[in-house]
């Protein structure tokens, strides 16, 4: 999702990096957020998705918002870009997330064909590649991959604008928030729906309660910092698929399941508020390589990579 506030990115990020070194833990037990990179590669100019690698330490996957090229691009925990992946077939209509797993032994991707500022499209999809290397990148050579399989989108009760999907690899699900509703609507499909059936219709798994809609001055800001803050943008789940993580245009919120509790008993719980990322656009976020702490990314170039980590 594009806005003319990422013309404030330099302000912003310039004065957030300075007042984000010293953050104090915060009362809900986690530290952060602390600057601890920045993406400069100039063609990495909207990210719009994140997603740690299963393959090697410290490295992270992105991707451009709508209209970009079908095409992901790996950096290293500092920012530093690493090479670049073209996925075979594919088109970036309005790619706005992606997340990975390991299934069987075998590391994959998936990104999210899933934008729909209007509530109208009927063609959204969920692509999966398998992971290359990181060893075999080169920031001055592209390498293709072929899509392994893909998952049509499709909802209940018509199209929806979504823009953070996650997988519990512990369930072999796949989840997605709606955006634009109020209260958000968490969706579920199949990791791996069986080929030879009609495709599924994402199910409902039950409104994502606790993030409250800004209000007084704030709202009246034509902004995503502004009237848009509460709007969900980035969605992730830890490895072991207790914890997700929550993105909107203020916030970061984790959602921690207790015990048995069910996804759907927990998104309607409510979550915990970690510090304001203070960022113009923020639309990224996954779990980082230790599948604890928490990393966040704007749109705009250059990017600073936020880091929220737990206080052992």
């Amino acid at each position: 999702m594009r806005m003319p506030a990422l013309l404030l990115l330099g302000v912003f990020t310039a004065g957030f990096t300075i007042s984000c070194a010293t953050a104090p833990a915060t009362s809900s037990g986690w530290t952060g957020p602390e600057t601890v990179g920045r993406i400069e590669h100039a063609v990495i100019d909207e990210s719009s998705g994140l997603a740690r690698s299963h393959r090697a330490a410290a490295v992270y996957w992105t991707h451009n918002d709508s209209g970009g090229e079908p095409v992901l691009y790996a950096i290293d925990a500092t920012g530093r870009f690493l090479g670049a992946v073209r996925i075979a077939g594919a088109t970036n209509i309005d790619w706005e997330d992606m997340t990975s797993f390991e299934l069987d032994g075998t590391a994959y991707m998936l990104v999210a064909e899933v934008g729909d500022n209007f509530g109208q499209r009927t063609d959204c999809v969920l692509h999966i590649i398998r992971e290359p290397d990181p060893k075999d990148l080169n920031p001055a050579r592209e390498h293709t991959a072929d899509i392994a399989w893909s998952i049509a989108v499709a909802y209940p009760a018509g199209p929806r604008d979504c823009e953070g999907v996650a997988v519990d690899i512990t369930e072999r699900t796949i989840y997605l928030i709606s955006k634009r509703t109020k209260p958000p609507v968490v969706y579920q499909l199949p990791l791996q729906p069986d080929p030879a059936a009609p495709a599924p219709l994402a199910a409902v798994v039950g409104d994502l309660n606790g993030i409250p809609e800004p209000t007084g001055p704030t709202a009246l800001i034509n902004a995503p910092w502004g009237r848009y803050r509460a709007s969900p943008c980035a969605f992730d789940i830890s490895p072991d698929g207790r914890t997700a993580v929550v993105l909107t245009y203020g916030e970061v919120y984790l959602y921690q399941r207790d015990g048995a509790a069910t996804w759907a008993e927990t998104f309607a719980a409510g979550p915990l508020t970690l510090a304001a990322h203070g960022l113009p656009q923020a639309e990224s976020a996954c779990f980082a390589t230790d599948g604890r702490a928490v990393i966040v990314t704007t749109e705009g170039s250059p990017a600073p990579l936020l880091q929220y980590r737990p206080v052992d």
